[in-house]
C-alpha cells in the first residue's frame, strides 16, 4: 500500500498495545542458544562490531519493524489480499498510479469495497498467506528474550499487521483500519515516526535506544526517528540517514544479531 503524506483530517486512533498470544507462544519461551545455534553463521551478514554502534551508555531497548518488504517478502499485504480476491492485476495497476494523496485515498476506498463481503477473520486468513523474511520468527525470538520491545509499524491493513504482531511476538502495532461501517482508519509513512517519537516518551527511551528496520522510501520518517537505522531494500536512498545499516533481503537473525551487538 503506498503513500506519502500524512492525512490532514485525523481518523480514529490507530495506535494499538498488544499483549497476550503473541508473548504466551511457548515457541517463544524456548532456550534461544539451542534453538538458534545452527543458524549463528549466517552469510547475510558479519557480526557488527560496537564502534559502529550508535554512540551513548544504553543499549537498544526498542525496536520498529516495517511489515511489506521488511517482515514479509515477495508479494505485499494488499497484494496477496488481491490476487485471493482475483484482483492482483488491478492492484498492481493502483500500486503504479497512486502518486499522491487524493489518488491513494482512492485506491484505498476500492479495495475496501473488494473486502465487503468478507469478515475480519477471513481477511486475516487470506493475509497470512504473506511470505515470512527468512529467519523471521527466530529473530523475534531472540529480541523479545533480550527484553528488548518490538512494535510493527505499517500503512497497510490494520487487520494483516495485527494478525502478524500476534504471530511473531511484537507487543505494538499500528496499521490501516477498515471500521466495521466501511469507513478508514488511515496510517501514512509519517505516523510511523509520530508513533515511535510519542512511545520514546512514554516509556523514558533517548533515540540512541532505538532501532528501525525498513525497505523502502516510505519508511524514512521512521528510519531518521531511529539511533539505529537498517534498511533492507536492494539499494540505498540518498536520503537515509548517514548512520544506515544497510543489509539488503537480510535474514531477520542477522538484523537481530546485529541490534543485541549494540546491546
Amino acid at each position: 500500500m503506498t503513500a506519502s503524506r500524512s492525512d490532514p483530517s485525523g481518523t480514529a486512533d490507530p495506535y494499538h498495545q498488544r499483549r497476550g498470544k503473541g508473548h504466551d507462544d511457548p515457541r517463544l519461551r524456548l532456550s534461544v542458544a539451542a534453538r538458534l545455534a545452527p543458524h549463528l553463521s549466517s552469510p547475510f551478514c558479519p557480526l557488527v562490531k560496537q564502534h559502529e554502534c550508535p554512540p551513548g551508555p544504553s543499549g537498544i531497548r526498542l525496536v520498529a519493524f516495517d511489515l511489506d518488504g521488511t517482515l514479509l517478502r515477495g508479494d505485499t499485504v494488499c497484494e496477496v489480499l488481491a490476487r485471493r480476491l482475483g484482483r492482483l492485476d488491478r492492484m498492481r495497476e493502483l500500486e503504479a498510479t497512486a502518486t499522491d494523496l487524493e489518488a491513494q485515498l482512492l485506491a484505498r476506498a476500492e479495495m475496501v469495497s473488494w473486502y465487503e463481503d468478507h469478515t475480519p477473520a477471513e481477511l486475516q486468513d487470506f493475509a497470512a498467506q504473506a511470505r515470512l523474511a527468512p529467519g523471521a520468527r527466530e529473530g523475534f525470538a531472540l529480541l523479545v528474550e533480550a527484553g528488548i520491545e518490538i512494535a510493527i509499524l505499517s500503512v497497510t491493513w490494520g487487520f494483516a499487521v495485527e494478525w502478524f504482531a500476534g504471530q511473531l511476538g511484537a507487543s505494538a502495532w499500528i496499521g490501516t483500519s477498515l471500521e466495521p461501517d466501511g469507513s478508514i482508519g488511515h496510517v501514512w509513512p509519517e505516523d510511523k515516526s509520530r508513533w515511535l517519537e510519542s512511545r520514546l516518551g512514554t516509556a523514558g527511551l533517548s533515540r540512541r535506544q532505538v532501532a528501525a528496520v525498513g525497505d523502502s522510501r516510505g519508511d524514512l520518517p521512521l528510519l531518521h526517528a531511529a539511533g539505529l537505522p537498517v534498511f533492507v531494500g536492494p539499494e540505498l536512498l540518498a536520503e537515509l540517514p548517514t548512520t544506515t545499516r544497510h543489509l539488503p533481503a537480510a535474514d531477520v537473525r542477522d538484523i537481530a544479531r546485529l541490534i543485541l551487538d549494540c546491546g
